[in-house]
């Protein structure tokens, strides 16, 4: 350490060569950051909560942190933040070289000379996050009057619910045309200008449009306050609590046309909002400011966003975004005491952990004690979605996560046992599977299932329910109400005839044949008993047997989904990796995925690995006898993905040989994947 770094370090000051190493970590020499950079974002935040001009050098030590000897040291920090806020029109400098918020001139302006932008958005739910933006339209008004307009349709990037098209009319096939929102959001913002921006319900707008900016990285500083009709409505309008836009529209006499649309509802409120301010200037109301203030009486909180609820980002240290990655993986939220209380998934890690600090606290109590306690945020990236769905199942099994509830409780998913080595077998629920030469059906995804399939089973099968010892291991004793009932052939009493032995075995077989699925026509046997019974109106029989047909089909599903993906799901897959120039490789045999292999997309690497994992398939042979435990939640997630996909894109999807011993077969088979990838990447 030098002389003067050591005299720097004893006084607490940087040195000049510290500074410029700070300075050079701030920014790059030739580096222009943009209008809504973290630095500016920082200067705004300190003028409003400050809420009066601030000097430079106040400015300076706020954004930067550091002390204000060091400020006045040099003009190095005065240069680089004066030409930051002079690149942003939120900032004005004024002639006594105090820097103010623009949004303060505007506020002393005379509302009857003012301009405003009536926005309004159509997206595919409620949710920043999970839902997108569909369509934007905004009015311009000035002095009463309707002036430009901008509307555009947005290609969502996905799906548009059913419901959302009978309620918006906005259909797939319109914004499959439509330009994707990283094109009409910068023409959105340039639209708006410097506008105040005027909505109904302006918080649920503009927390979404803000949310997707920073979604798409996209550093468009969409205006943080609004005003907003709903709080005009229940201030000027009397006895309007449930402000709609409807009934608003109704009370002023606007006529609604083309609702639900982004541009109409927009008119709609623009007009609403002409007629509004003009009772608020009536009310005394001259300037924006003056408008704010009888509002915020209302209890409206325009000035902030969202705009009456805060978000997950009070909890959430906003350093953090920084570093997510929009990649596929997954991410394990701690906290103080850096255990792992949730782990969650994300094709695009990026997009999901900035969902959670646009997430509005107050509505869900679990997640706003999640939030609450998070104090660190690791994030995994993986090769694939697929791996990072995997992954995630394996780490709540192994972690148990206190705020994780689906995947946890693996290891309590119940057994149905059928004792077939028992002279006269019984069928129950169980949560041990033993070698023991029973046969067991499962495992089932909760108790209740295998509760409704027994009580099935036991109303359509004369199988005994009871646990007493039988002749000849204990006395004969006398039978109870299923036998008088026809559902037990009572083997309590004593020894039973040959033909009852045999109709007794054989109603075994067929229970079992139903809990393995292949037992079809026993649904087929249930209906016709059914409509017979209520045919003779037998009503009572026919709404017990409707009930055993519903518990039938729920029965059967669920057997279905896991034994059909342990019979089709013989794959091998191949999908782009998250490396560059790479592809993930994934082995599905059984169901079950019995490898991963990440491989340069090049013809001779992927040659050499699909030959090894075709050996390692070839050793699996037939599927085992049962389903484990920790198997069933990664088969049903290969199965629900392979389904999703599939269809999607065939080139990456390729079934694997039926006979292992055909060498001519496997080597076809691992010429045609070959030579797929590595055409599909070129």
């Amino acid at each position: 350490m030098d002389e003067q770094s050591a005299r720097s370090q004893a006084t607490g000051r940087l040195s000049v060569p510290d500074e410029s190493r700070l300075l050079a970590d701030v920014i790059a020499p030739d580096e222009v950051l943009p209008e809504g950079s973290a630095l500016v974002q920082r200067a705004y935040a300190v003028l409003t909560s400050v809420g009066q001009p601030q000097p430079i050098e106040r400015l300076v030590s706020a954004v930067f942190g550091v002390p204000s000897s060091i400020v006045g040291a040099t003009a190095a920090w005065h240069t680089l933040l004066t030409t930051l806020l002079r690149g942003s029109p939120r900032f004005v400098c004024g002639d006594d070289g105090l820097w103010r918020l623009a949004r303060w001139d505007v506020a002393a302006l005379n509302l009857a000379d003012m301009e405003w932008a009536v926005l309004d958005i159509e997206t595919t739910g409620l949710a920043p996050g999970r839902h997108r933006i569909l369509e934007v339209g905004v009015v311009l008004v000035r002095g009463g009057e309707l002036g430009d307009v901008y509307q555009r349709l947005i290609n969502p990037e996905r799906r548009v619910p059913q419901f959302i098209t009978s309620f918006t009319g906005i259909r797939q096939g319109m914004v499959n045309r439509a330009k994707r929102p990283a094109v009409v959001l910068p023409e959105l913002r340039a639209f708006l200008g410097d506008h105040v921006v005027v909505g109904h319900n302006i918080g649920f707008d503009l927390g979404f449009l803000a949310y997707e900016a920073d979604r798409l990285g996209l550093q468009l500083g969409f205006p943080e306050s609004g005003i907003d009709t709903i709080e005009l409505a229940r201030r000027y309008l009397t006895g309007m609590r449930r402000a709609r836009l409807d009934r608003v529209a109704a009370a002023l006499h606007v006529q609604v046309r083309n609702r639900h649309r982004a541009l109409g509802d927009a008119r709609v409120t623009a007009q609403v909002f002409a007629l509004l301010l003009s009772r608020a200037m009536e009310a005394g109301c001259k300037t924006l400011e003056d408008l704010r203030g009888v509002l915020a009486q209302t209890g409206s909180s325009i000035t902030s966003l969202p705009p009456t609820r805060p978000t997950g980002g009070l909890y959430l240290n906003a350093a953090w975004r920084r570093d997510f990655p929009a990649l596929p993986g997954v991410y394990l939220m701690k906290d103080a005491n850096d255990e792992v209380i949730y782990v969650g998934k994300a094709k695009c890690l990026r997009d999901r952990l900035a969902s959670y600090y646009h997430q509005p606290l107050g509505y869900i109590r679990k997640l706003d004690g999640l939030l609450q306690s998070v104090r660190a945020i690791e994030v995994r990236v993986l090769g694939s979605e697929l791996e990072a769905l995997l992954v995630e199942s394996r780490l709540i099994k192994e972690l148990q996560p206190r705020y994780n509830v689906q995947l946890r409780n693996y290891e309590h998913y119940p057994f149905i046992k059928v004792d077939v080595q028992h002279a006269y077998p019984r069928i129950y629920a169980t949560r041990e599977v033993a070698a023991d030469g029973a046969r067991y059906f499962g495992p089932f995804r909760s108790a209740r299932i295998v509760d409704v399939t027994i009580e099935l089973l036991h109303r359509v099968f004369a199988i005994r329910s009871c646990t007493r010892a039988l002749p000849p291991q204990a006395p004969a004793s006398e039978a109870c109400l299923r036998y008088h009932l026809k559902r037990c052939p009572a083997p309590c009493r004593g020894d039973l005839a040959a033909d009852d032995n045999r109709n007794y075995r054989t109603a075994v077989d067929e229970a079992c044949a139903f809990l393995g699925g292949d037992r079809d026509d026993l649904l087929d046997r249930l209906r016709r008993d059914m409509f017979a019974a209520a045919a003779r109106q037998d009503f009572e029989r026919a709404a017990r047997l409707r009930d055993a047909v519903r518990g039938a089909d729920q029965v059967l599903l669920g057997q279905r989904l896991v034994s059909g993906a342990v019979d089709a799901n013989n794959l091998l897959i191949a999908y782009p990796s998250a490396t560059p120039e790479h592809t993930e490789l994934f082995l599905v045999r059984h169901g079950r995925l019995i490898d991963q292999r990440s491989v340069i997309t090049e013809m001779a690497s992927i040659h050499g690995e699909v030959e090894a994992l075709l050996g390692q398939a070839a050793q699996l042979g037939r599927p085992p006898d049962r389903v484990g435990r920790a198997e069933v939640d990664q088969i049903n997630i290969i199965a629900r993905w392979i389904h999703k996909h599939s269809e999607s894109d065939s080139r990456s999807f390729f079934p694997l040989p039926k006979d292992f011993s055909d060498q001519h077969v496997l080597a076809e088979f691992v010429e045609h994947v070959s030579q797929t990838i590595s055409s599909t990447s070129t």
